[in-house]
Protein backbone atom coordinates (compact mmCIF):
# COMPACT_ATOMS: atom_id res chain seq x y z
CA UNK A 1 0.00 0.00 0.00
CA UNK A 2 3.38 2.72 0.86
CA UNK A 3 4.15 1.30 -2.41
CA UNK A 4 0.97 2.12 -4.66
CA UNK A 5 -0.40 5.17 -3.20
CA UNK A 6 -3.34 5.67 -5.47
CA UNK A 7 -4.40 2.39 -4.42
CA UNK A 8 -4.49 3.25 -0.72
CA UNK A 9 -6.47 5.92 -1.90
CA UNK A 10 -9.05 3.93 -3.03
CA UNK A 11 -9.26 1.83 -0.22
CA UNK A 12 -9.48 4.71 2.18
CA UNK A 13 -12.57 5.86 -0.10
CA UNK A 14 -14.04 3.16 0.21
CA UNK A 15 -14.01 2.69 4.06
CA UNK A 16 -14.73 6.32 4.34
CA UNK A 17 -17.58 6.31 1.92
CA UNK A 18 -19.34 2.71 3.32
CA UNK A 19 -22.11 3.69 5.41
CA UNK A 20 -22.40 -0.15 6.45
CA UNK A 21 -20.09 -1.34 9.32
CA UNK A 22 -20.93 -5.21 8.73
CA UNK A 23 -20.77 -6.12 12.46
CA UNK A 24 -17.32 -4.89 13.23
CA UNK A 25 -18.74 -1.36 14.97
CA UNK A 26 -15.78 -1.26 17.58
CA UNK A 27 -12.87 -1.63 14.96
CA UNK A 28 -14.22 -0.16 11.92
CA UNK A 29 -13.58 3.31 12.79
CA UNK A 30 -10.05 2.54 13.93
CA UNK A 31 -9.82 0.78 10.65
CA UNK A 32 -11.21 3.35 8.52
CA UNK A 33 -8.98 6.32 10.29
CA UNK A 34 -5.22 3.95 9.84
CA UNK A 35 -6.18 3.31 5.89
CA UNK A 36 -7.20 7.05 5.60
CA UNK A 37 -3.72 7.85 7.15
CA UNK A 38 -2.02 4.95 5.32
CA UNK A 39 -2.89 6.52 2.15
CA UNK A 40 -2.02 10.29 3.32
CA UNK A 41 1.21 8.57 4.37
CA UNK A 42 2.51 6.92 1.06
CA UNK A 43 1.09 10.01 -0.91
CA UNK A 44 3.65 12.21 1.10
CA UNK A 45 6.48 9.52 0.85
CA UNK A 46 5.88 9.94 -2.92
CA UNK A 47 5.68 13.69 -3.11
CA UNK A 48 9.33 13.36 -0.74
CA UNK A 49 11.18 10.56 -3.34
CA UNK A 50 9.58 12.58 -6.37
CA UNK A 51 9.62 16.01 -5.24
CA UNK A 52 6.52 16.25 -6.64
CA UNK A 53 4.63 20.28 -6.41
CA UNK A 54 1.42 19.49 -4.07
CA UNK A 55 -1.57 20.78 -5.66
CA UNK A 56 -3.37 23.30 -3.70
CA UNK A 57 -6.77 25.36 -4.61
CA UNK A 58 -8.82 28.21 -2.78
CA UNK A 59 -11.19 25.59 -1.13
CA UNK A 60 -8.65 23.44 0.80
CA UNK A 61 -7.78 26.94 1.94
CA UNK A 62 -10.86 28.32 3.15
CA UNK A 63 -11.21 24.58 4.98
CA UNK A 64 -7.86 25.21 6.57
CA UNK A 65 -9.27 28.72 7.20
CA UNK A 66 -12.66 27.49 9.17
CA UNK A 67 -10.99 24.75 11.12
CA UNK A 68 -8.49 27.73 12.33
CA UNK A 69 -11.65 29.71 13.04
CA UNK A 70 -12.93 26.49 14.85
CA UNK A 71 -10.28 26.31 16.92
CA UNK A 72 -10.85 29.63 18.38
CA UNK A 73 -14.27 29.11 19.68
CA UNK A 74 -12.63 26.29 21.40
CA UNK A 75 -11.70 29.30 24.50
CA UNK A 76 -15.63 29.54 24.87
CA UNK A 77 -16.88 25.41 24.10
CA UNK A 78 -18.17 24.24 27.21
CA UNK A 79 -18.04 20.55 26.05
CA UNK A 80 -14.36 20.10 24.31
CA UNK A 81 -14.66 16.39 23.61
CA UNK A 82 -17.32 17.49 21.13
CA UNK A 83 -15.26 20.22 20.28
CA UNK A 84 -12.32 17.37 19.03
CA UNK A 85 -14.43 14.88 17.65
CA UNK A 86 -15.89 17.26 15.33
CA UNK A 87 -12.37 19.03 14.36
CA UNK A 88 -10.81 15.53 13.90
CA UNK A 89 -14.11 15.03 11.23
CA UNK A 90 -13.18 18.08 9.36
CA UNK A 91 -9.44 17.17 9.23
CA UNK A 92 -10.28 13.89 7.76
CA UNK A 93 -12.51 15.59 5.29
CA UNK A 94 -9.48 18.03 4.85
CA UNK A 95 -7.03 14.99 3.67
CA UNK A 96 -9.49 13.17 1.46
CA UNK A 97 -9.99 16.31 0.03
CA UNK A 98 -6.41 17.15 -0.45
CA UNK A 99 -5.75 13.70 -1.60
CA UNK A 100 -8.41 13.31 -4.40
CA UNK A 101 -7.11 16.55 -5.79
CA UNK A 102 -3.41 15.40 -5.85
CA UNK A 103 -3.81 12.14 -7.37
CA UNK A 104 -7.28 11.99 -9.80
CA UNK A 105 -5.28 13.77 -12.00
CA UNK A 106 -5.52 11.36 -15.31
CA UNK A 107 -8.51 9.58 -16.99
CA UNK A 108 -6.63 6.47 -15.49
CA UNK A 109 -7.32 7.80 -12.20
CA UNK A 110 -10.39 9.09 -12.49
CA UNK A 111 -12.18 5.37 -13.84
CA UNK A 112 -10.48 3.58 -10.53
CA UNK A 113 -11.82 6.35 -8.61
CA UNK A 114 -15.68 5.94 -10.31
CA UNK A 115 -15.10 2.41 -9.69
CA UNK A 116 -14.70 2.64 -6.10
CA UNK A 117 -17.97 4.64 -6.18
CA UNK A 118 -19.69 1.89 -8.12
CA UNK A 119 -18.38 -0.93 -5.96
CA UNK A 120 -19.69 1.06 -2.87
CA UNK A 121 -23.22 1.57 -4.53
CA UNK A 122 -23.69 -2.06 -5.93
CA UNK A 123 -23.48 -2.92 -1.61
CA UNK A 124 -25.54 -0.75 -0.83
CA UNK A 125 -28.03 -2.05 -3.03
CA UNK A 126 -27.46 -5.80 -2.21
CA UNK A 127 -27.85 -4.65 1.27
CA UNK A 128 -31.20 -3.32 0.68
CA UNK A 129 -32.23 -5.79 -1.44
CA UNK A 130 -31.16 -8.57 1.02
CA UNK A 131 -33.23 -6.50 4.24
CA UNK A 132 -36.38 -6.98 2.13
CA UNK A 133 -35.87 -10.68 1.29
CA UNK A 134 -34.98 -11.82 4.23
CA UNK A 135 -35.98 -8.95 6.94
CA UNK A 136 -39.61 -8.18 5.32
CA UNK A 137 -41.00 -4.89 4.88
CA UNK A 138 -44.35 -4.54 6.55
CA UNK A 139 -47.13 -2.01 5.02
CA UNK A 140 -46.90 1.90 6.13
CA UNK A 141 -43.54 0.70 8.00
CA UNK A 142 -40.05 2.21 6.33
CA UNK A 143 -37.29 0.56 5.40
CA UNK A 144 -34.48 0.78 7.29
CA UNK A 145 -31.41 -0.95 6.18
CA UNK A 146 -28.25 -2.02 8.66
CA UNK A 147 -29.25 0.45 11.23
CA UNK A 148 -28.73 3.34 8.45
CA UNK A 149 -30.80 6.46 9.00
CA UNK A 150 -33.57 5.98 6.30
CA UNK A 151 -32.51 9.95 4.70
CA UNK A 152 -28.66 9.25 4.37
CA UNK A 153 -29.21 5.81 2.78
CA UNK A 154 -30.94 7.44 -0.24
CA UNK A 155 -28.11 10.25 -0.38
CA UNK A 156 -25.55 8.00 -0.57
CA UNK A 157 -27.42 5.71 -3.58
CA UNK A 158 -27.60 8.80 -5.55
CA UNK A 159 -24.07 10.54 -4.71
CA UNK A 160 -22.67 6.93 -5.99
CA UNK A 161 -25.12 7.04 -9.27
CA UNK A 162 -22.05 8.55 -11.16
CA UNK A 163 -19.43 5.60 -10.88
CA UNK A 164 -22.45 2.92 -12.25
CA UNK A 165 -23.09 5.13 -15.52
CA UNK A 166 -19.07 6.33 -16.34
CA UNK A 167 -18.14 2.68 -17.29
CA UNK A 168 -21.32 2.86 -20.15
CA UNK A 169 -19.82 6.57 -21.13
CA UNK A 170 -16.12 4.49 -21.56
CA UNK A 171 -17.07 1.68 -23.24
CA UNK A 172 -17.72 0.32 -26.86
CA UNK A 173 -19.91 -2.59 -28.33
CA UNK A 174 -20.79 -5.61 -26.06
CA UNK A 175 -19.57 -3.99 -22.76
CA UNK A 176 -21.25 -1.12 -23.23
CA UNK A 177 -24.46 -2.93 -23.58
CA UNK A 178 -23.71 -4.59 -20.43
CA UNK A 179 -22.82 -1.91 -18.43
CA UNK A 180 -26.05 0.01 -19.36
CA UNK A 181 -28.16 -3.07 -18.17
CA UNK A 182 -26.37 -2.83 -14.86
CA UNK A 183 -27.03 0.54 -14.55
CA UNK A 184 -30.51 0.47 -15.52
CA UNK A 185 -30.87 -2.12 -12.83
CA UNK A 186 -29.03 0.13 -10.31
CA UNK A 187 -31.73 3.01 -11.02
CA UNK A 188 -34.93 0.54 -11.10
CA UNK A 189 -33.47 -0.98 -7.33
CA UNK A 190 -32.72 3.11 -6.35
CA UNK A 191 -35.79 3.98 -7.20
CA UNK A 192 -37.58 1.56 -5.27
CA UNK A 193 -35.05 1.52 -1.99
CA UNK A 194 -35.46 5.40 -2.14
CA UNK A 195 -39.53 4.75 -2.05
CA UNK A 196 -39.23 1.87 0.52
CA UNK A 197 -37.67 4.16 2.92
CA UNK A 198 -40.12 6.88 2.89
CA UNK A 199 -37.47 9.29 2.33
CA UNK A 200 -39.27 12.48 0.81
CA UNK A 201 -36.35 14.59 0.61
CA UNK A 202 -33.92 11.48 -1.53
CA UNK A 203 -37.41 11.31 -3.38
CA UNK A 204 -36.92 14.83 -4.31
CA UNK A 205 -33.63 14.46 -4.89
CA UNK A 206 -33.91 11.68 -7.24
CA UNK A 207 -36.23 13.43 -9.18
CA UNK A 208 -33.85 15.98 -9.75
CA UNK A 209 -31.31 14.22 -10.95
CA UNK A 210 -33.31 12.30 -13.54
CA UNK A 211 -35.04 15.26 -14.89
CA UNK A 212 -31.45 16.57 -15.11
CA UNK A 213 -30.30 14.23 -17.36
CA UNK A 214 -33.38 15.14 -19.63
CA UNK A 215 -31.21 18.25 -20.68
CA UNK A 216 -27.98 16.15 -22.09
CA UNK A 217 -27.84 13.97 -24.35
CA UNK A 218 -25.24 11.70 -23.35
CA UNK A 219 -27.76 11.09 -20.28
CA UNK A 220 -30.74 11.13 -21.13
CA UNK A 221 -31.30 7.40 -21.74
CA UNK A 222 -30.68 7.18 -17.87
CA UNK A 223 -33.59 10.22 -17.68
CA UNK A 224 -35.59 8.23 -19.94
CA UNK A 225 -35.32 4.71 -17.90
CA UNK A 226 -36.17 6.73 -14.79
CA UNK A 227 -39.38 8.33 -15.89
CA UNK A 228 -40.39 4.99 -17.17
CA UNK A 229 -39.62 3.10 -14.10
CA UNK A 230 -41.67 5.43 -11.91
CA UNK A 231 -44.67 5.29 -14.10
CA UNK A 232 -44.16 1.81 -14.36
CA UNK A 233 -44.43 1.77 -10.67
CA UNK A 234 -47.52 3.80 -10.31
CA UNK A 235 -49.76 1.87 -12.34
CA UNK A 236 -48.22 -1.94 -11.86
CA UNK A 237 -47.06 -1.93 -8.43
CA UNK A 238 -48.52 1.14 -6.46
CA UNK A 239 -48.08 -0.46 -3.40
CA UNK A 240 -43.95 0.46 -3.37
CA UNK A 241 -45.14 4.11 -2.98
CA UNK A 242 -47.37 3.39 -0.05
CA UNK A 243 -45.19 4.75 2.52
CA UNK A 244 -43.63 7.51 0.74
CA UNK A 245 -47.01 8.46 -0.20
CA UNK A 246 -48.20 8.23 3.31
CA UNK A 247 -45.38 10.62 4.51
CA UNK A 248 -46.44 13.04 1.79
CA UNK A 249 -50.01 13.06 2.88
CA UNK A 250 -49.82 12.88 6.75
CA UNK A 251 -46.49 15.36 7.25
CA UNK A 252 -45.33 13.13 9.16
CA UNK A 253 -42.85 14.97 12.23
CA UNK A 254 -44.94 18.27 11.10
CA UNK A 255 -43.91 20.40 8.06
CA UNK A 256 -40.87 19.58 6.95
CA UNK A 257 -40.48 16.57 9.11
CA UNK A 258 -40.33 19.15 11.93
CA UNK A 259 -37.38 20.68 10.76
CA UNK A 260 -39.00 24.19 10.93
CA UNK A 261 -38.56 24.88 14.63
CA UNK A 262 -34.87 23.70 14.82
CA UNK A 263 -34.61 26.08 12.17
CA UNK A 264 -36.35 28.98 14.01
CA UNK A 265 -34.46 27.64 17.50
CA UNK A 266 -31.11 28.07 15.65
CA UNK A 267 -32.12 31.33 14.58
CA UNK A 268 -32.85 32.22 18.02
CA UNK A 269 -29.82 30.87 19.44
CA UNK A 270 -27.16 32.63 16.72
CA UNK A 271 -29.19 35.92 17.32
CA UNK A 272 -27.94 35.49 20.96
CA UNK A 273 -24.44 34.44 20.00
CA UNK A 274 -24.23 36.45 16.50
CA UNK A 275 -20.37 36.16 16.05
CA UNK A 276 -18.98 33.78 17.91
CA UNK A 277 -21.45 30.84 18.55
CA UNK A 278 -21.24 28.15 21.13
CA UNK A 279 -18.45 26.54 20.36
CA UNK A 280 -17.27 23.72 17.53
CA UNK A 281 -18.91 20.37 18.13
CA UNK A 282 -21.25 21.72 20.95
CA UNK A 283 -24.24 22.99 18.55
CA UNK A 284 -27.04 20.33 19.42
CA UNK A 285 -26.57 20.55 22.75
CA UNK A 286 -26.80 24.29 23.48
CA UNK A 287 -29.64 24.58 20.61
CA UNK A 288 -31.60 21.70 22.61
CA UNK A 289 -32.95 24.21 25.07
CA UNK A 290 -33.77 26.61 22.31
CA UNK A 291 -36.13 23.88 21.02
CA UNK A 292 -37.14 23.22 24.67
CA UNK A 293 -38.62 26.94 25.08
CA UNK A 294 -40.61 27.03 21.02
CA UNK A 295 -42.29 23.38 21.52
CA UNK A 296 -44.18 22.11 24.92
CA UNK A 297 -44.26 18.57 23.55
CA UNK A 298 -40.54 18.11 23.18
CA UNK A 299 -38.69 15.05 24.76
CA UNK A 300 -36.54 16.68 27.31
CA UNK A 301 -33.87 13.76 26.35
CA UNK A 302 -33.58 13.70 22.65
CA UNK A 303 -31.00 16.39 21.56
CA UNK A 304 -31.32 17.00 17.55
CA UNK A 305 -28.75 19.10 15.41
CA UNK A 306 -30.57 22.06 13.13
CA UNK A 307 -30.87 19.47 10.41
CA UNK A 308 -29.73 22.57 7.80
CA UNK A 309 -25.74 22.52 7.95
CA UNK A 310 -25.42 26.25 7.25
CA UNK A 311 -27.60 27.27 10.18
CA UNK A 312 -25.40 24.07 12.33
CA UNK A 313 -22.11 26.10 11.31
CA UNK A 314 -23.64 29.62 12.38
CA UNK A 315 -24.81 27.91 15.85
CA UNK A 316 -21.47 26.69 16.51
CA UNK A 317 -18.84 29.36 14.93
CA UNK A 318 -21.46 32.40 14.34
CA UNK A 319 -21.85 34.23 11.60
CA UNK A 320 -18.14 34.64 10.71
CA UNK A 321 -18.05 30.41 10.40
CA UNK A 322 -20.70 30.57 7.94
CA UNK A 323 -19.42 33.10 5.68
CA UNK A 324 -16.00 31.32 5.36
CA UNK A 325 -18.41 27.50 5.00
CA UNK A 326 -20.56 29.19 2.78
CA UNK A 327 -17.19 30.24 0.56
CA UNK A 328 -15.58 26.33 0.39
CA UNK A 329 -18.80 25.26 -1.22
CA UNK A 330 -18.88 28.58 -3.69
CA UNK A 331 -15.37 28.43 -4.63
CA UNK A 332 -15.97 24.40 -5.38
CA UNK A 333 -18.81 25.09 -7.55
CA UNK A 334 -17.10 28.44 -8.90
CA UNK A 335 -13.94 25.99 -10.08
CA UNK A 336 -16.16 23.28 -11.71
CA UNK A 337 -18.06 25.84 -14.11
CA UNK A 338 -14.81 27.54 -14.67
CA UNK A 339 -12.93 24.36 -15.71
CA UNK A 340 -15.76 23.06 -17.42
CA UNK A 341 -14.94 24.48 -20.79
CA UNK A 342 -11.10 23.11 -20.94
CA UNK A 343 -10.31 21.59 -24.21
CA UNK A 344 -9.84 17.91 -22.97
CA UNK A 345 -12.95 18.26 -21.18
CA UNK A 346 -14.47 18.91 -24.56
CA UNK A 347 -13.42 15.16 -25.72
CA UNK A 348 -14.75 11.96 -25.54
CA UNK A 349 -16.43 10.67 -22.06
CA UNK A 350 -15.04 13.96 -20.64
CA UNK A 351 -17.91 15.63 -22.29
CA UNK A 352 -20.02 14.08 -20.18
CA UNK A 353 -18.51 14.46 -17.16
CA UNK A 354 -19.88 17.74 -16.43
CA UNK A 355 -23.63 17.39 -16.64
CA UNK A 356 -23.12 13.68 -15.12
CA UNK A 357 -21.56 15.47 -11.69
CA UNK A 358 -23.85 18.57 -11.93
CA UNK A 359 -27.12 16.38 -11.97
CA UNK A 360 -25.78 14.22 -9.15
CA UNK A 361 -24.53 17.58 -7.21
CA UNK A 362 -28.25 19.32 -7.62
CA UNK A 363 -29.64 16.30 -6.36
CA UNK A 364 -27.42 15.57 -3.59
CA UNK A 365 -27.76 19.12 -1.99
CA UNK A 366 -31.44 19.24 -2.29
CA UNK A 367 -31.20 16.75 0.71
CA UNK A 368 -27.73 17.36 1.87
CA UNK A 369 -29.55 21.30 3.22
CA UNK A 370 -32.29 20.00 5.05
CA UNK A 371 -29.72 16.92 6.53
CA UNK A 372 -28.56 16.74 10.36
CA UNK A 373 -24.87 16.16 10.85
CA UNK A 374 -24.04 16.45 6.91
CA UNK A 375 -21.84 19.96 7.32
CA UNK A 376 -19.29 17.54 8.40
CA UNK A 377 -20.19 14.01 6.62
CA UNK A 378 -17.41 12.86 4.41
CA UNK A 379 -20.06 12.50 1.56
CA UNK A 380 -19.57 16.09 1.10
CA UNK A 381 -16.32 16.00 1.09
CA UNK A 382 -16.24 13.82 -1.77
CA UNK A 383 -19.02 15.87 -3.46
CA UNK A 384 -16.53 18.63 -3.78
CA UNK A 385 -13.88 16.48 -4.75
CA UNK A 386 -15.87 15.80 -7.44
CA UNK A 387 -16.54 19.28 -8.33
CA UNK A 388 -12.68 20.19 -7.97
CA UNK A 389 -11.19 17.58 -10.02
CA UNK A 390 -11.43 18.88 -13.29
CA UNK A 391 -9.66 22.09 -12.29
CA UNK A 392 -6.38 19.50 -11.52
CA UNK A 393 -6.78 17.00 -13.85
CA UNK A 394 -4.20 17.06 -16.70
CA UNK A 395 -4.33 16.56 -20.62
CA UNK A 396 -5.54 12.81 -19.78
CA UNK A 397 -3.28 11.12 -22.55
CA UNK A 398 0.43 12.84 -21.95
CA UNK A 399 -0.46 11.54 -17.92
CA UNK A 400 -1.32 8.25 -18.83
CA UNK A 401 1.27 7.90 -21.16
CA UNK A 402 3.94 9.10 -18.62
CA UNK A 403 2.40 6.64 -16.04
CA UNK A 404 2.03 3.86 -18.05
CA UNK A 405 6.36 4.47 -18.65
CA UNK A 406 7.20 5.09 -15.11
CA UNK A 407 5.03 1.71 -14.33
CA UNK A 408 7.20 -0.03 -16.62
CA UNK A 409 10.62 0.87 -15.89
CA UNK A 410 9.18 0.12 -12.22
CA UNK A 411 8.87 -3.24 -13.44
CA UNK A 412 12.21 -3.42 -15.43
CA UNK A 413 13.86 -2.26 -12.11
CA UNK A 414 11.92 -5.20 -10.22
CA UNK A 415 12.87 -7.97 -13.00
CA UNK A 416 16.14 -6.83 -12.76
CA UNK A 417 16.62 -6.81 -8.49
CA UNK A 418 14.98 -10.10 -8.70
CA UNK A 419 17.89 -11.46 -11.52
CA UNK A 420 20.57 -10.07 -9.27
CA UNK A 421 19.43 -12.06 -6.09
Amino acid sequence: MIQHPLAALYVALFLCLMPFKFGFDYIYDPVRNLALALALGAWLLQVAHRKDKIVWNGTCGLIVLYMAWACVTLIWAPDLVESRRKLVAYGMGLILLLLVCNQIRSKSALDGLMRVLAIVGWIMVAAGVYTIVFTGVQSGERLKVFEVNENQFGTFLILMLPGVIWPVLCRRGRMRSIYMLLSVIYILCTIMLVALSGSRGSAISLVLVLLAFWFWRPLRPWGAVGAAVVCTMLFAAPFLLGTLQSRFETKEGGDLGGRVVLWQASVLLIQDHPWSGVGVGNGPQELHWYVMSLKDDQDPKRVLPSHNPLLEVGVETGITGMAIYLGILASALWRFFMFRSRRHMQRGELSAYFPLILGTSVGYLATWIKGGGMEVNLSYFLLLALLLIPSHLLQSRSVDIEQSNTTEADDQVDMYSAVLR
